[in-house]
């Protein structure tokens, strides 16, 4: 019968064919059974889990998974079934993985019988050298081939499997309780700092894998492995927590110290490695999608999102994580600023808007943000160094490229810096609203002065009417009294100086309007209060309209010489004076 007659779960059981998978799950769980001892009806209940005789379950399960290898190898040497010869490939790291979790509930078992440290360091010893030797013997058997750039950190993941138990057991490290814990939670930064390993294999490009004696293309070769492995870790993690990270049998049993957040360095270094992925293959799509992806791991640092946190050992565990290092939030936050300052280094532009984001999100979470205050931050909580950083590197950035945007960033994070010190500081209430009402304007006009570009033309432009908008939010504050009039007599004189030298310096004729109208409304304003201040003198008896009528005098003396063309000649004549020099 062709496989076109078959039913349609037929055909589907003998391409894929799942027999392998499920009969390796059911040697794992039979096996368990079998070497375990005392009664197993309530796992994990005081006194249900007795002893383990240790070198038989490991035996077996190293045969089943010996059996796995060397059957990958002949269905692909007899038989050329590479689909088979992946589950089966997939099915042994999975039996190394159980072999190793298995390891953990043993060697708890023996740590508890007083066994010798050479007899726990000899199961480690032969646990990660049967991992090695198998899958270096599958890679040799089924003639693959895998450059020693990828094949090293695989064999490295295996040992980190294998040997990172041996660090958490106090029998042979001596580690307090506590120790036991950083260990155990420092598991997946370990296993983020293998994966690092990967990048030179990455830049390598995929070129060096495209004859690999598999019919398998990349990227499905090599990382189908590498996909199951990161897989692995996740639960690796977890597994640790349960097993050395062990509770009272008063407490609840899903207590332990394990939280996404300890994940977030491994996932660190899985997003560097899709980046390069995506630059060395030029995958712009992917490239796009781990850059806007890549904050999301703030929400996985938020500690509070697990349905265990009001268990006591986590709660506990995650207090001491902020006290002693930083909060979690804070460490991935600073993790994706040094992502993002990679990928602008690698040559993305896009990374730049990134280090941007995160520059101004540390403004409000810092290293002791915790809980709600995360997303409810205070003026208090305020810090200022991130603007300083982003002040200088936009500052250094725009020295070379002269961009608005830039120089706009970077003096916008000083004068940031400079109403977040004015409010966590005891500055007068005077001096705060001076800095409000003139920072925009330092701003505008500064950006417009550095600005190269048609962006930098806007803001030389807006500066002139927001002059006067400046000199008009001033007059409110006087009318609040917030601020002294002195304060608005020495601001008026200081507009017209300043209009007038950005008129002469950018060339821009709306300066000159703005000077003019600043003047038209000094001079009123000097005249207005000139005579109110007159009449207000105490002077003897008709001293008033003596002092008026000198005035008075003076102004038609002026409108007369005005009219005979006096300084009109007086001009003329120093300019044919200047001539005659010139030529002389």
């Amino acid at each position: 019968m062709s496989r076109s007659k078959l039913p349609p779960i037929v055909t589907l059981l003998y391409t894929h064919n799942p027999f392998y998978l499920i009969s390796a799950c059911l040697f794992a769980y039979g096996l368990k059974l079998l070497f375990r001892s005392g009664n197993s009806a309530v796992l994990f209940a005081p006194g249900t889990v007795g002893y383990m005789e240790p070198w038989g379950l490991l035996a077996s399960l190293a045969g089943v998974t010996s059996l796995m290898a060397v059957t990958a190898i002949l269905v692909v040497r007899l038989g050329r079934v590479w689909e088979d010869a992946r589950s089966l490939v997939l099915i042994v790291l999975l039996m190394l993985l159980a072999i190793s979790v298995s390891l953990d509930e043993i060697m708890t078992l023996l740590s508890d019988q007083d066994i010798s440290r050479r007899h726990l360091l000899l199961m480690f010893g032969l646990g990660s050298s049967f991992a090695v030797v198998v899958s270096e013997l599958l890679v040799r058997g089924l003639k693959i081939s895998l450059p020693w750039a990828y094949r090293l950190p695989l064999h490295l993941f295996l040992l980190l499997f294998f040997l990172w138990p041996a660090g958490l057991l106090t029998e042979l490290t001596g580690f307090t309780a506590d120790q036991t814990r950083w260990m155990t939670a420092a598991f997946p930064s370990a296993a983020g700092l293998i994966g690092l390993f990967l990048i030179p294999a990455v830049r390598r490009t995929s070129e060096v894998v495209r004859h690999n004696g598999t019919p398998w293309r990349w990227p499905w070769f090599p990382w189908t492995p590498f996909v199951f492995l990161a897989a692995a870790v996740v639960f690796r993690s977890y597994s640790l927590t349960m097993s050395y990270d062990a509770v009272q049998y008063h407490t609840h049993f899903w207590d332990t110290s394990f939280s996404l957040y300890m994940l977030v360095p491994f996932l660190m270094a899985m997003l560097l490695i899709l980046l390069e992925i995506g630059i060395t293959e030029r995958m712009p799509r992917l490239v796009n999608g781990v850059l806007m992806t890549a904050p999301l791991l703030l929400l996985v640092a938020y500690p509070w999102w697990v349905p265990w946190r009001r268990l006591p050992s986590y709660q506990n565990f995650t207090y001491l994580v902020v006290s002693e290092i930083a909060s979690p939030v804070f460490i991935a936050l600073m993790g994706l600023l040094v992502f993002y300052v990679w990928a602008w280094v690698r040559g993305l532009r896009r990374a730049e808007l990134g280090i941007v984001a995160m520059l101004l999100t540390a403004v409000f979470i810092g290293p002791r943000t915790f809980g709600f205050a995360t997303w409810m931050p205070s003026w208090g909580n305020l810090q200022s160094w991130p603007l300083v950083v982003l002040g200088l590197w936009q500052l250094i950035v725009v020295s070379g490229s002269r961009r608005s945007v830039n120089a706009l960033m970077s003096l916008g994070a000083f004068a940031a810096m400079v109403v977040i010190h004015g409010r966590q500081f005891s500055v007068p209430a005077s001096v705060i609203s001076l800095t409000h009402v003139h920072v925009p304007l330092l701003v505008v006009i500064l950006t417009g002065i550095i600005g190269r570009d048609e962006l930098a033309h806007r803001f030389r432009w807006a500066g002139a009417p927001l002059i006067t908008l400046t000199t008009i939010a001033l007059l409110s504050q006087v009318a609040r009294r917030h601020v002294s009039p002195t304060v608005l007599l020495i601001h008026i004189p200081a507009g017209i100086v300043l209009a007038v030298s950005l008129a002469k310096l950018l060339k821009e004729p709306l300066y000159h309007v703005i000077a003019l109208l600043h003047g038209c409304f000094a001079g009123f304003v000097a005249v207005t209060g000139g005579i109110v201040a007159f009449f207000r003198l105490s002077l003897p008896e008709g001293a008033k309209p003596v002092i008026l009528a000198v005035v008075s005098f003076g102004a038609a003396v002026l409108i007369s010489t005005l009219k005979s063309g006096l300084l009109r000649r007086i001009r003329l004549f120093r300019l044919r004076r200047s001539r005659a020099r010139s030529v002389e």
